[in-house]
């Protein structure tokens, strides 16, 4: 449930002019898409840098994460789910918690027999209405969902969320089986819209909102088997970078008392359903680009490109794809205006 949500950062378009034409404000087609395979990678983060970096125009260098191997998601569309999935959460008669979309989870391995047949559960997410959230769970068993709804709908962030905004919100619900298995979840965000700038990783650069969550839970679970309940506390904080149209965080990295715990990040060179036409875009590598190098860009051959500063202001131009860098250029962050496609360009020194 929405507590407030407040901007914290007024006429940014007023003291950067152009600049803001580099921002990524997140609207529900950015979010994910049932049906859409995303090519999520497992990885190991050392640079504590890309967590710290914030504010306007970051450059955040990922180009060096460490894949521990490929875990693909493919969110599910309300139209596969079961019967009574689809009563809990597709009915429009129940507004509040009509979803978009629902991901399967495997239940762990508890090691005992609970009594009933459980497959595992399936969560289900909102992105079509003001917000993104989660709005329930459903048990898995034998083709049929156990629908439990939130009793406070657990809300990520707000549509449309753009730089410099905050949001605070809680969640919770309960599952009581009796006498089989209990569950009951109490949560908050505060959550900051803290940095838009360029994400580089091992596939290419990409504009990106950074989202930082501070999150406090508590699990509270009982087993009628093992005899009294017992709580999981969980204080972490993730961060998320977005991009338009990329329907999961770019990247993600959630820490636990400042320590990367879980991380993952969408690799683009691998075939997946996300509509990035990499070849038809300028995709300028290296980049960043450092002064005296040569810098290229795919798509169409011998098409004039533009190179402008953040203010708007032409500092280069020609028909090739491929540019030196000269020495006199400062270093900053340009924007590529090519064959139609608009792409940031960082130039160090």
């Amino acid at each position: 449930m929405t507590h407030f949500r407040t901007t914290l950062l007024v006429g940014i378009a007023v003291l950067f002019g152009n600049a803001a034409q580099f921002q990524v404000t997140l609207e529900p087609a950015d979010m994910p898409q049932g049906g859409t395979t995303y090519p999520l990678v497992n990885a190991v983060v050392l640079d504590f840098g890309l967590m710290e970096t914030v504010g306007e125009n970051a450059v955040w260098d990922a180009s060096n994460l460490t894949s521990m191997g490929d875990a693909p998601v493919t969110p599910s569309p309300m139209s596969d789910a079961s019967i009574t999935a689809t009563l809990a959460f597709n009915s429009p008669f129940n507004s509040a918690y009509q979803c978009d979309f629902f991901l399967p989870t495997e239940l762990p391995d508890l090691g005992i027999d609970i009594g009933i047949p459980l497959d595992g559960f399936n969560s289900f997410y909102q992105t079509g209405n003001d917000h993104y959230a989660i709005a329930g769970i459903g048990l898995s068993s034998s083709g049929f969902d156990l629908p439990v709804t939130y009793d406070d709908i657990d809300e990520f962030f707000p549509l449309p969320f753009s730089y410099g905004e905050t949001f605070s919100s809680s969640g919770s619900f309960a599952l009581d089986l009796t006498g089989i298995l209990g569950y009951w979840l109490n949560q908050t965000r505060e959550v900051t819209a803290d940095g838009w700038g360029t994400l580089i990783l091992p596939s290419g650069s990409y504009d990106v909102l950074r989202v930082k969550t501070e999150l406090v839970a508590n699990d509270s679970i009982l087993i009628e088997q093992l005899g009294e309940p017992f709580v999981i506390e969980r204080i972490q904080t993730i961060y998320q970078w977005w991009g338009e149209g990329m329907g999961f965080p770019l990247l993600e990295i959630t820490t636990t008392l400042g320590i990367p715990t879980l991380s993952a990040y969408q690799d683009l060179q691998t075939q997946n359903d996300i509509p990035v036409a990499m070849a038809d875009q300028p995709i300028a590598h290296p980049n960043p680009a450092r002064s005296g190098s040569r810098i290229q860009w795919g798509g169409q051959s011998n098409a004039p490109w533009v190179l402008s500063n953040i203010n708007g202001q032409q500092v280069a131009a020609g028909n090739l794809d491929r540019w030196i860098v000269p020495a006199s250029l400062a270093a900053g962050t340009y924007l590529l205006s090519r064959s139609g496609m608009k792409e940031r360009v960082v130039i160090q020194q």
